[in-house]
């Protein structure tokens, strides 16, 4: 009797806990490949899908790496990331997403390719409302010469937003879960 008490009020606790962080909608997602495997990942939350909108609410956004939420970083950081997002979250401002063709490997490297992709919530908008949100690759970066690119959005400064976005979530991910190095 006891033990089921205490087995209903963990899963009442944890379903609290999954409850609070629904309000938490994945905003971007950088994804490091070795072949085919996903080997890591840093992943920006936010409470509004929208990069238009602004508020001041505490915890409107968090970070993980490999899943663990990274604590100490500035509201700055955050605000940075959010406000770099709107050049390619939408067709608007980054006159879509490119998919590159591949091309032929430039070495004879032993090994996997390596590289990473960042996906956003790309938004669909319609008489200024979303209407279709949906994860989406919108830049990659090759880590050796085996790894051929495949994405890039369309127009330049979005290109530049999304590359500043890359290598600020890598940095937060070599800073909290440095990749291992063959």
């Amino acid at each position: 009797m006891v033990l089921r008490n205490v087995c209903l009020c963990l899963f009442i606790l944890s379903s609290f806990a999954s409850a609070s962080d629904d309000r938490h909608k994945l905003l971007l997602n950088l994804k490091y490949y070795r072949g085919d495997d996903v080997v890591k990942e840093v992943n920006f939350y936010g409470t509004e899908i929208d990069p238009n909108v602004t508020s001041n609410e505490y915890g409107q956004f968090k970070m993980t790496v490999d899943g663990i939420e990274v604590e100490d970083l500035s509201d700055a950081t955050f605000w940075r990331l959010n406000k770099l997002r709107r050049s390619f979250s939408y067709d608007t401002f980054s006159q879509g997403i490119q998919k590159l063709e591949p091309g032929k490997a430039m070495c004879k490297l032993g090994g996997p390719a390596m590289g990473i992709t960042l996906e956003t919530r790309y938004l669909t908008y319609q008489n200024h409302r979303i209407v279709h949100d949906e994860m989406r690759p919108v830049y990659d970066r090759s880590l050796n010469c085996l790894y051929q690119r495949r994405y890039q959005p369309v127009n330049e400064n979005a290109r530049e937003a999304a590359r500043g976005v890359v290598e600020t979530l890598r940095t937060i991910g070599e800073m909290y879960s440095p990749i291992e190095q063959d």
